[in-house]
């Protein structure tokens, strides 16, 4: 199956654009805020090609909606990408420093627990790890884009 492409474009610093195009060859453009919207649409990235989950924010993109009526209603969506959300919101915030990979994954579920909900089992401290790595190079890739010119990236689907 082919991928989702998506191009993040520097067109101002606080502004971006953002191009997908799914496999069928529709998608969209649009223009974006940069401070909170590229941070958290990157992690998401890193987060979901780390784990190689196809049921959240990028895997839907590719499958149904649209840019706008998904990011409203991710959290809403239950499942995979609720529980991704419940990952993405919480790393988003703590990747302004250093992460503590173990207490990350502590606190995670520690909450999840208190609401009465389930682990999140593919939540390890290998995998915030490694998320975090992909969100680093994510991070200095964009950096080192120039303004004008695209970051692109491929998001893998499966089946």
């Amino acid at each position: 199956m082919p991928d989702l492409t998506l191009r993040f474009t520097r067109i101002a610093p606080d502004r971006h654009r953002l191009e997908y195009v799914r496999p069928d060859g529709t998608g969209e453009t649009l223009e974006l805020e940069t401070h909170s919207m590229l941070t958290h649409d990157l992690v998401h990235f890193a987060v979901e090609t780390e784990g190689g989950l196809q049921g959240s924010f990028y895997g839907l993109l590719a499958k149904v909606g649209g840019y706008e009526s998904l990011a409203s209603q991710t959290g809403g969506l239950g499942g995979e990408a609720m529980m991704t959300e419940m990952v993405v919101g919480p790393m988003q915030g703590a990747l302004k420093g250093d992460i503590d990979a173990d207490a990350f994954v502590a606190q995670v579920n520690e909450y999840r627990e208190d609401m009465g909900v389930e682990r999140i089992g593919w939540l390890t401290a290998d995998f915030v790890r490694g998320a975090e790595r992909r969100y680093r190079a994510l991070e200095g890739k964009w950096k080192a884009t120039p303004f004008g010119q695209a970051m692109e990236l491929t998001f893998p689907l499966r089946g």
